[in-house]
């Protein structure tokens, strides 16, 4: 369902892996039968892409309706316990950490209702919390700042942690290409002010319209179209009607090199890639949000000060003047971006594998003794 959730569980685990565990990343649409979950996401991608009135409908519902999410969860458990239980005790696991509400919903239900006999920790990937993505049956709620985390706690009543993000150690500033490099790789001059513009993998969203607005504010938009091939001629298509100069990329891995080529990131769902920018100091902008999850986070990010929703061009014009250069606007920002990376995920999971003998959550805290102070 995109790569913010994928991108977690992958950091997760290789962590994990660093450590000296052993980690077995299984996918929850492969757990329903009669390819349910294939469905599921064609579906989704369908409404971001043709009817995203209607995904911003249904995202919408549960807040309103808060009563029908207990039948989504049975929903859900009923069509994927057996293959979650048998993947658990294949590989013998001593801890189950879910990336994807869906399977969070699934796990922590199994946990309450005494189906599975180890803890249960649930990574919310995103600054918004919406009521499907929590469960009070997780022994433990990993949030990427405190104002998810104390939605997190309203909403379950168990164990909460603002952890952070789980983001490669390839964003870290030290870690970033060089500057003058990055920018010579893509053909950046010594003057350009480059503003990245992302659409997550899937290239859902205006991005037509950012690259636009983008360019008619004197800035050179740098596009990753994602592993849309019609958006990427969509955009190559433009790049050649406006007056400025860009730089149109298609799918890329190197993410780390476009960020410290940039002054700015502009993007529309919150996802992965504006945590990646957040850990290497590169500013972002919400511009045009997509439905649903794409609107709750840029509100939620912007009122945790770790970036600016721009309303309008006019007001993305502005927003890019005040952060693509030196100044306080953009220092506050990546100041505040920065201390969100509080602890080490992976390392409150082991904590749980280390103390995995509790019953269920209601019986004993297995967190018990974690730091939530900020890790030194």
């Amino acid at each position: 369902m995109g790569a913010g959730h994928d991108g977690a569980a992958r950091e997760i685990a290789g962590r994990l892996k660093a450590m000296g565990h052993d980690v077995v990343v299984e996918d929850l649409l492969h757990a329903a039968p009669i390819r349910i979950g294939q469905a599921l996401r064609a579906g989704y991608l369908f409404q971001l892409r043709h009817a995203p009135a209607t995904y911003e409908a249904t995202y919408r519902l549960w807040f309103h309706a808060p009563w029908l999410c207990p039948w989504v969860t049975r929903l859900v458990t009923v069509l994927t316990r057996r293959t979650l239980r048998r993947w658990v005790d294949t590989c013998g696991a001593d801890v189950v950490v879910s990336t994807y509400p869906l399977a969070t919903l699934a796990l922590g239900t199994m946990r309450a209702r005494g189906q599975l006999g180890v803890p249960v920790v649930n990574f919310v990937t995103d600054f918004g919390v919406h009521p499907l993505w929590v469960h009070e049956g997780t022994d433990l709620t990993l949030t990427v700042d405190e104002s998810a985390a104390t939605v997190a706690r309203e909403r379950t009543g168990g164990r909460v942690v603002a952890s952070g993000p789980a983001v490669s150690a390839r964003f870290n500033p030290a870690n970033l290409p060089a500057r003058e490099e990055a920018r010579t790789r893509i053909g950046l001059g010594s003057g350009d002010r480059a503003v990245l513009i992302v659409a997550g993998s899937w290239g859902v969203g205006g991005i037509a319209t950012t690259m636009s607005e983008v360019s008619d504010s004197g800035f050179v938009p740098v596009v990753v179209c994602g592993r849309d091939e019609r958006l990427l001629r969509e955009v190559d298509g433009l790049a050649r009607k406006i007056a400025g100069r860009s730089v149109v990329i298609g799918w890329t891995g190197d993410m780390p090199g476009l960020m410290s080529a940039c002054d700015a990131l502009v993007e529309n769902a919150g996802g992965l890639t504006a945590l990646e920018a957040m850990r290497a100091g590169l500013p972002v902008v919400s511009f045009e949000p997509i439905p649903g999850h794409g609107r709750e986070n840029a509100g939620a990010m912007s009122a945790a000060g770790v970036s600016y929703w721009a309303e309008d061009g006019k007001d993305l014009a502005s927003r890019l003047k005040a952060i693509v250069g030196p100044g306080p606007a953009r220092e506050e920002q990546l100041a505040r971006a920065a201390a969100i990376f509080r602890q080490e995920p992976a390392a409150l999971v082991a904590g749980l594998v280390r103390g995995a003998t509790a019953p269920g959550p209601g019986v004993q805290d297995p967190a018990a003794g974690l730091r939530e102070e900020p890790a030194r």
